[in-house]
């Protein structure tokens, strides 16, 4: 008895914090908009757009049959205004849309080189957006050549794989590190 009477009681206080009454669906579309059932054959859309690269993802929700007859309050609960998600009624259709911050997943797992604070740095992104610092590294930005340089400064310096930026600025480290053992060794001594 008592765990079901705490069920009711979340459920409720749920309900009133996520999908009030008198909150900003029920002003809009009434009431009794939101104890409407979802009805037969319905496709439920969720789309998201990402602010930092502009792409889109559109996906029907996996088995919308689940959510015939329910009320539209609980689509609602699951998909709330406050976390940013509004909605439109197609025929036939729910559309569920809200803008994230960011990059989409597919940019995020793009890195490109970049010159942050005088150093090589990778950033997260492809080339051209700025997604945050994924790491520093300990190369000088003036040791690269010009060109790869100039790229570098702009976010332009990318097409490589993680893996291949790391052999790059490895291959880099060591070709410094030769160079400068080289050229003290190769002295002489007067």
């Amino acid at each position: 008895m008592v765990t079901f009477s705490l069920t009711v009681i979340t459920v409720f206080a749920y309900d009133f914090m996520v999908v009030k009454s008198d909150g900003a669906w029920a002003n809009r579309y009434g009431k009794d908009m939101l104890h409407q059932p979802i009805a037969p054959g319905v496709a439920i859309t969720i789309e998201k757009t990402y602010r930092l690269c502009g792409h889109q993802e559109i996906e029907n929700l996996e088995r919308p049959e689940d959510w015939t007859g329910r009320p539209f309050r609980e689509l609602l609960q699951r998909y709330p205004e406050s976390a940013g998600w509004r909605w439109e009624l197609r025929p036939g259709q729910i559309r569920l849309f809200r803008s994230v911050d960011g990059l989409c997943p597919d940019d995020a797992a793009k890195r490109h080189l970049g010159i942050v604070g005088g150093v090589v740095a990778v950033i997260v992104g492809p080339p051209g957006l700025y997604g945050g610092i994924d790491r520093l590294t300990d190369l000088p930005a003036e040791r690269l050549p010009r060109p790869l340089y100039e790229l570098a400064e702009r976010g332009w310096l990318g097409g490589m794989t993680p893996e291949e930026l790391s052999l790059l600025l490895d291959g880099m480290d060591e070709s410094d590190g030769h160079k400068e053992k080289d050229s003290t060794e190769g002295r002489r001594k007067p």
